[in-house]
């Protein structure tokens, strides 16, 4: 009898989502591999990586050199090869400086990433949004890092790019687990792993103009995914707690993952549970 297929979704949540890292760790640990992964937002960043090939020991290994100080972040933005500060920067007259999603993703995604979405080991799916379709678009094939550079433009602050003269944005705008897709592939069991987090109060009175745009995004996607949740459940939901760390802390990559250490024993448990009951069917 053959194993299971399993189809792992990641969701969106900028910082929180290097907490996906620990997820990953657990499929190694435990010896299994997705048979898809369907990813928006920081997921498709990470979950890119992942269906590359990439071990997530290795991927845990550049997210730390990468973020985790601030010396190290800056060596990297100043020294990173042909990526200077400046061309991470859309500069126009017209509306707010905004970051360069594609020279981010250049920046930060690891050696050794697939070139095209259709080339990685593991089948892989970038979720983003049309924004004047204002229609959820699936990304199968095409440039990967592209791909990923649409998943993650946050509107006011990483610049949306075009694709196939579409301009696309932040994929959890629209679906923020896309398990759904992992469940249209025709996989036995799928993992949906929310990191999205709700707004916190933190230590100060009042949230910044950009937390509360930020947050106000939380609670949209928090709804979506909860009312996708009810609707058609995935088998495992995995939501490590994440709501003291804010989108953009992304310096606090060693906080985030060990905040998310919990979740790797309880990723396993429930593989285990799952793979077991499917099994004896």
């Amino acid at each position: 009898m053959s194993e299971p297929s399993i189809g792992l979704a990641l969701g969106g949540g900028a910082a929180r989502g290097l907490a996906h890292i620990v997820v990953l760790e657990a499929f190694d640990e435990l010896g299994v591999k997705p048979a898809v992964i369907t990813a928006s937002s920081m997921g498709a960043l990470v979950g890119a990586a992942y269906a590359s090939g990439l071990a997530a020991s290795e991927i845990r290994r550049h997210a730390v050199n990468v973020l985790g100080n601030p010396r190290s972040a800056a060596r990297r933005i100043l020294t990173g090869g042909d990526t200077s500060p400046l061309s991470l920067l859309n500069f126009s007259l017209s509306r707010p400086v905004t970051i360069d999603g594609a020279a981010l993703v250049d920046l930060t995604m690891p050696e050794g990433v697939a070139e095209n979405v259709e080339d990685t080991q593991i089948p892989f799916m970038a979720v983003t949004t049309d924004f004047y379709a204002a229609s959820e678009v699936v990304i199968r094939s095409g440039p990967l890092k592209a791909a990923v550079a649409a998943s993650i433009a946050i509107p006011g602050v990483i610049a949306a790019p075009r694709i196939g003269g579409r301009l696309l944005i932040d994929g959890a705008i629209t679906n923020p687990v896309p398990f759904d897709h992992a469940r249209a592939f025709g996989c036995d069991l799928v993992v949906a792993v929310e990191v999205t987090g709700q707004p916190h109060p933190g230590e100060r009175p009042r949230p910044g103009v950009t937390e509360l745009a930020l947050g106000s995004t939380q609670i949209m996607q928090l709804r979506i995914a909860s009312l996708m949740r009810r609707i058609d459940p995935p088998d495992i939901w995995i939501d490590p707690p994440l709501d003291h760390f804010r989108a953009y802390d992304f310096l606090k990559a060693e906080e985030i993952l060990a905040a998310a250490e919990d979740m790797r024993r309880k990723t396993i448990d429930e593989l285990e549970k799952a793979l077991e009951g499917r099994a004896g069917r």
